[in-house]
């Protein structure tokens, strides 16, 4: 008796049984398309951003080296170190009262960056620069302007005091800028030291995507 009612419910649960079975193929089909085809969209990007990825934490690592992993005023992000001015000067504007600590790190980073050639390659212009508000006054805009590229100046020769190996061996890396922007100016007080990309950077990118086009 019990051996009928086993065989009945084989027989009524094998198709259901085979059609479960079948989905599951089926399923670990689509699934395993679908992971070969993120794969290989994944792995051209990894190999595009790899190069970028590298450089950013070889000057990240050059930070933490100086300033430690809890310094605050001070962030590196898209390349650019983000200074706070109150970090290089004692007062806003007060350009006699500079605070040489902070310019005995940062010239620090920048010489162990440039003399390393795995980084310096990487590298084809250190920028310096901070966000000027454009105002709706064509006269007050140029003397913000003149006071704005005067600090920048001040603070690459500062960074050139503070290590005079900079200027000698570097000096061509550097140059010194006020960005227009729309005022108000979401950062005002922050002084931006960006690393300008070289062509080798992005040649690294191309060298390592071209072995998915074959």
């Amino acid at each position: 008796m019990k051996d009928n009612v086993i065989k009945t419910i084989m027989r009524s649960t094998g198709p259901m049984l085979s059609l479960t079975l079948i989905g599951i193929l089926v399923l670990s089909a689509l699934l395993y398309y679908r992971a070969v085809k993120i794969q290989r969209f994944l792995e051209p990007a990894l190999a595009i951003t790899e190069p970028r990825i590298k450089f950013n934490q070889e000057i990240n690592n050059l930070l933490i080296k100086e300033f430690g992993t809890t310094a605050k005023g001070i962030t590196f992000r898209r390349g650019s170190i983000f200074v706070d001015q109150s970090l290089l000067f004692a007062i806003p504007h007060h350009k006699e009262r500079s605070k040489p600590l902070m310019l005995n790190k940062l010239s620090r980073v920048f010489l162990s960056a440039l003399s390393n050639p795995d980084i310096s390659s990487h590298i084809s212009l250190i920028l310096i620069s901070i966000n000027l508000p454009i105002t709706a006054d064509p006269n007050l805009n140029k003397e913000l302007r003149f006071e704005v590229q005067k600090m920048t100046a001040y603070i690459l020769n500062a960074l050139y005091a503070t290590e005079p190996v900079l200027e000698k061996q570097y000096g061509k890396y550097f140059a010194v800028a006020a960005i227009s922007v729309d005022a108000p100016v979401k950062e005002p007080n922050l002084i931006e030291f960006r690393m300008i990309p070289s062509e080798r950077l992005h040649i690294q990118a191309l060298e390592r995507l071209e072995q998915y086009f074959y």
